[in-house]
């Protein structure tokens, strides 16, 4: 019971409480400074270093897809080395801590997998490098677009406008990729039909004669232009050039104009669906 006499803060419980809490709250002041402080600065201090290692990274010309990955990796590292620098700083024993981590760990791990395959897969894709910074690749699931970054878990693609797109890195590295940039040289592929008025060979010639003058086709690479089917109302030509990997659009753009402009000029028909009615 309180002493009715006095004053129920000089209850000698209240005394022994108000001396604790005076030795500790120096230590606790601390503690919060040095929290306080860590988490005002540690962004500033990581993205330095960083910047730091990125030149260094730079300077040796070292893959830009192996900076990105490491530069993710060493970020969440510093984060989690904070992180137990804090929890060990609040006064929780380190062999606490290294337990619930532990378990934490299996249980993450177990919830996870699917991230623990896609970090796998980018450890995978730096080592085996099926492609490199800003190539253009496809994947089995339609999905295409110019490699930007490589991340612990994802890697970016900026498709050609200027979408962003996150695939897991174990979608890149498990299944097929097509990768349109890794050789210096591709071939561009075109059909062109003529109806059957047209002869073949006036076709053939007129055809040889737009890929040979053509000043981004490789005219020392094979070509191709050949009949190719004869179809149900047209001859269906093969037209196959060489051209650099960053011509390939211009010339596949081109020669479509060109043949129509070409074929109009020498009296060419290009077939279309027609239908005659007959009235009996």
């Amino acid at each position: 019971m309180l002493d009715t006499t006095g004053s129920a803060f000089s209850h000698p419980i209240f005394e022994t409480f108000k001396l604790q809490a005076i030795s500790i709250l120096p230590k606790i002041t601390v503690k919060l400074i040095i929290i306080i402080l860590i988490f005002s600065f540690s962004k500033r201090i990581i993205e330095s270093l960083l910047g730091m290692y990125k030149k260094a990274l730079r300077k040796k010309n070292v893959d830009l897809l192996l900076e990105s990955f490491t530069v993710s990796a060493i970020r969440a590292l510093y984060y989690l080395a904070i992180f137990g620098y804090v929890v060990s700083l609040i006064g929780v024993p380190a062999a606490s801590f290294a337990t619930i981590l532990g378990a934490a760990g299996l249980a993450i791990g177990l919830g996870l997998q699917g991230s623990l395959s896609n970090l796998a897969g980018g450890i995978l894709i730096l080592f085996f490098k099926p492609f490199g910074k800003d190539d253009f690749i496809s994947n089995n699931n339609g999905i295409d677009g110019s490699v930007h970054k490589i991340r612990i878990l994802y890697t970016e693609l900026v498709t050609p406008d200027n979408k962003v797109i996150i695939v897991p890195n174990g979608q890149l590295a498990n299944n097929s990729i097509i990768n349109f940039s890794k050789s210096l040289e591709r071939r561009v592929d075109l059909i062109f039909s003529t109806s059957y008025d047209t002869p073949i060979d006036k076709t053939i010639d007129l055809l040889n004669k737009i890929s040979n003058e053509h000043p981004k086709i490789l005219q020392d690479k094979e070509k191709r232009i050949r009949l190719f089917k004869q179809n149900a109302s047209s001859l269906d030509f093969v037209f196959r050039v060489w051209v650099k990997k960053e011509n390939y659009w211009d010339v596949f753009f081109d020669c479509n104009e060109i043949v129509k402009k070409e074929f109009d000029k020498h009296g060419i028909e290009i077939p279309y669906q027609k239908i005659d009615i007959y009235n009996k």
